[in-house]
């Protein structure tokens, strides 16, 4: 498993599977305004804020990295 994700890659959300749009990467876990970044280790995905292609977000810790061939 690959210890990174970037704007890009596909997630499996509550809302389905779909792409990251944005990342912002916050200062403590749980908040909602970060800085925005283009790629984030995934020992912080606590710490994130993820917008996604299908117009919802997401906490880091409610997506999980899917392979993109993977229907």
């Amino acid at each position: 498993m690959k210890n990174t994700f970037q704007i890009g890659d596909y997630v499996m959300s509550k809302y389905g599977k779909t792409k990251i749009e944005r990342i912002e990467l916050c200062e403590k876990a749980g908040e909602k305004y970060g800085v925005e970044v283009d790629k984030m280790f995934t020992n912080l995905l606590d710490r994130v804020i993820i917008d996604l292609e299908n117009g919802h977000w997401s906490y880091g810790t409610e997506v999980e990295l899917v392979d993109e061939r993977v229907s």
